[in-house]
């Protein structure tokens, strides 16, 4: 154990001194952050309604209640406020009481193509009115703000999150393939492989210590998306068991590039020859048809991307979880045997 220690603090310092150890702790965030800007925002996603809540052209409290049911509403004292909020574009509507007309008035927003629909407001009061004078009169059209039937089992969560929190996870998994193989490719040319031979660290306590620093990483970003991407609610404990699962094959591409390269522009592109190879078959999961998914059941990152987003959108089971996760762990071991040779060979 303190051997291993020690192996992690070594490898430590190597990263943060080659700005490695930086670089993996700050892409991932920026990744975050930009996933983070496209997912859609209340406003987006729901009717806005400006409405003037004060003085003659105040909208009685009911109906304010009534929308806020399935829109968002934000309170302007005065109907000038109010057009100030319609200035932009997008999908906000004004809404206030004329006295004289006795009436209430429905105000879209701007639109370059011209407004040819009835607002969601005027619709909604119409309703309102024929329930109010006229319950017994048939429905010609319904509107409803809740999901019908037919979609009720779709799910709440944004795809930008499920979609993209599973291919955040891919892609932490790849980077720090890289980062266990460049460090790999760092010790043979600076000669602390040598070095570490006349140690008391073993092969195992080296490999393991190489990778302890990016477990951390992807432990730490795992939690940090899920609060990010809005995806607290999902079984965390499903998460990281898909997490855990996936760091062997990790660490098995880690050393491939570490063994295969002999320097690390050499790794490097080693690395983003395999990266590309694996990238395409996450790509291929998301675009062919179920007959042809057979085609990438090769690639355990396939299997390790598909489980994630059936967990993302709530639809994973622990049978279907474990069934996954023995295929990560049986194809893992399969290139392992595959390319045992040439990394015992690489890293002698």
């Amino acid at each position: 154990m303190k051997q291993l220690i020690q192996m992690f603090i070594i490898d430590l310092k190597m990263n943060f001194k080659s700005f490695m150890g930086s670089y993996v702790a700050i892409v991932p965030m920026l990744a975050l952050v930009i996933l983070r800007s496209f997912l859609p925002s209340v406003e987006s996603t729901t009717v806005t309604f400006a409405v003037v809540n004060e003085g003659p052209n105040a909208v009685d409290q009911q109906m304010i209640d009534e929308l806020d049911e399935f829109a968002n509403i934000e309170a302007y004292s005065n109907i000038k406020d109010m057009e100030n909020k319609l200035r932009g574009t997008g999908s906000a509507e004004g809404l206030y009481w004329d006295p004289e007309a006795k009436q209430y008035v429905s105000v879209l927003e701007r639109s370059l193509k011209g407004n040819k629909i009835f607002s969601v407001a005027s619709r909604y009061y119409r309703q309102r009115y024929l329930r109010e004078h006229y319950p017994g009169m048939p429905r010609v059209t319904e509107f409803s703000s809740e999901v019908p039937e037919e979609l009720s089992d779709r799910t709440k969560i944004s795809p930008v999150a499920t979609m993209g929190g599973a291919i955040f996870i891919v892609f932490l998994t790849i980077m720090l393939s890289f980062i266990i193989g460049l460090g790999v490719v760092m010790d043979k040319e600076f000669g602390t492989d040598k070095a570490i031979r006349v140690t008391p660290v073993s092969k195992v306590d080296y490999f393991i210590g190489k990778s302890i620093y990016p477990a951390l990483v992807i432990l730490v970003y795992t939690i940090v998306s899920l609060m990010m991407l809005g995806l607290m609610q999902v079984n965390i404990l499903q998460v990281y068991m898909v997490v855990l699962v996936s760091f062997p094959s990790t660490m098995l591409f880690g050393l491939l590039i570490g063994a295969l390269g002999k320097n690390e522009m050499e790794a490097m592109g080693l690395g983003k020859l395999l990266s590309t190879v694996i990238m395409l078959s996450i790509l291929g999961g998301t675009l062919l048809s179920d007959s042809w998914m057979w085609i990438i059941w090769w690639s355990p990152f396939y299997w390790i991307y598909a489980i994630i987003e059936e967990v993302y959108t709530g639809t994973a089971t622990w049978g279907g979880l474990s069934g996954s996760s023995a295929i990560i762990i049986s194809l893992t071991l399969l290139y392992f045997i595959l390319f045992r040779k040439k990394i015992i060979e690489g890293l002698s």
